[in-house]
């Protein structure tokens, strides 16, 4: 399940987190999960409107939807996230972010290596800022948790007037 993508110039690799990492990844960001539902929502209702499946939506495709579109409703929507991530502590934020970036790796001329060392809590490229790192957690998270947190959207109940709807 390695996917490559391109940040700051330089290409990634995602890798798999193994089954211990995802539960306590999971654990972790438990408490940003349902503040992301609303967003995810919104999100998939501007690409299905622009005829962008979902599920299949590139992270390239996401974006450009997104940056050319009316941002404010968005932002909106994703406040209750960036209240709820704010919220996590300092260690659980750098397990969730050690762990997630000892699962990437990038190219080099001799190969790959990888971008965090989880025995020292070193990141290894020291031209690595929050704009490349943020996308790579999330990535890893979306690569790794992505079909768990799609069972719960697509388990939400459709009618407003269902128990655990949010209205």
């Amino acid at each position: 399940m390695s996917r490559e993508i391109e940040l700051g110039g330089n290409t990634y690799s995602i890798g798999r987190l193994s089954a211990k990492q995802q539960l306590h990844v999971s654990r972790r960001i438990a408490p940003v999960i349902p503040p992301m539902i609303p967003a995810f929502l919104k999100l998939a209702e501007k690409l299905k409107a622009s005829g962008v499946d979902a599920p299949e939506a590139s992270g390239a495709a996401t974006a450009k939807l997104l940056m050319g579109g009316d941002l404010s409703d968005l932002g909106e929507a994703l406040q209750p996230f960036a209240d709820a991530l704010a919220a996590l502590n300092d260690a659980d934020a750098d397990y969730v972010f050690d762990n997630c970036l000892s699962a990437v790796q990038r190219r080099q001329d001799s190969g790959w290596a990888r971008v965090v060392s989880l025995e020292q809590k070193t990141l290894m490229f020291q031209d690595m800022d929050l704009g490349v790192m943020l996308p790579l957690v999330v990535q890893v998270i979306v690569a790794n948790l992505g079909p768990f947190i799609r069972g719960l959207l697509t388990s939400l109940p459709s009618n407003p007037d269902l128990p655990g709807q949010a209205g």
